[in-house]
């Protein structure tokens, strides 16, 4: 009779559940940064960001699971070009291409585990992306706080440093034989 009365209860716990925020705030969240080849154009790299954004399964910013993957994306920054700090070779059907500019960009994500090794198989199939890599993260977006330098003494608690003045110099008369005897003594 215990064990019915447990079980009963451990399957209503099990149907109820964890709110919807608490998932949202368990779901891990990954960053990818990628690199496009400077051959698609300046047109062409929307054309690339979208298709990654419907390979996260999230294809106008909202979730959905067409594929599965049902990305949740936080932040992104659009590709810009750049130049890269060293020349990157690739071999594509059978000859070498070398590359000294990119367009770099990132999105932040947040993805069940099991989905990031289908997504990173799709984002290798994606002939336009040169280089790319994706990390785990935090949700917060930490480069966007600003950073305040926190000192910590026991003889400047409770004070204010400020930067020290330095004192006015002291100007003199110097008459004009004086200067032409310093200059003749320079030059002669």
């Amino acid at each position: 009779m215990a064990e019915t009365s447990q079980a009963s209860q451990a399957s209503s716990q099990a149907t109820s559940g964890p709110s919807v925020a608490a998932v949202k705030n368990t779901t891990p969240v990954y960053e990818i940064g990628f690199h496009i080849v400077p051959t698609v154009g300046d047109e062409g790299v929307s054309a690339v960001v979208e298709s990654i954004r419907k390979a996260l399964g999230d294809p106008d910013g909202k979730t959905s699971s067409s594929n599965g993957a049902g990305a949740e994306i936080i932040s992104e920054g659009f590709p810009k070009k750049i130049t890269l700090a060293y020349q990157v070779e690739r071999a594509t059907q059978g000859k070498r291409e070398k590359y000294t500019e990119s367009y770099f960009g990132h999105i932040k994500f947040a993805m069940e585990r099991d989905g990031v090794t289908a997504f990173t198989e799709i984002m290798r199939a994606l002939q336009p992306i040169l280089r790319f890599l994706i990390i785990e993260t935090v949700r917060e977006d930490i480069a966007q706080a600003p950073r305040r330098a926190v000192f910590s003494s026991d003889r400047l608690e409770g004070k204010t440093l400020e930067k020290p003045v330095a004192a006015p110099e002291k100007t003199a008369e110097v008459s004009d034989a004086e200067l032409d005897k310093s200059i003749e003594a320079l030059t002669g």
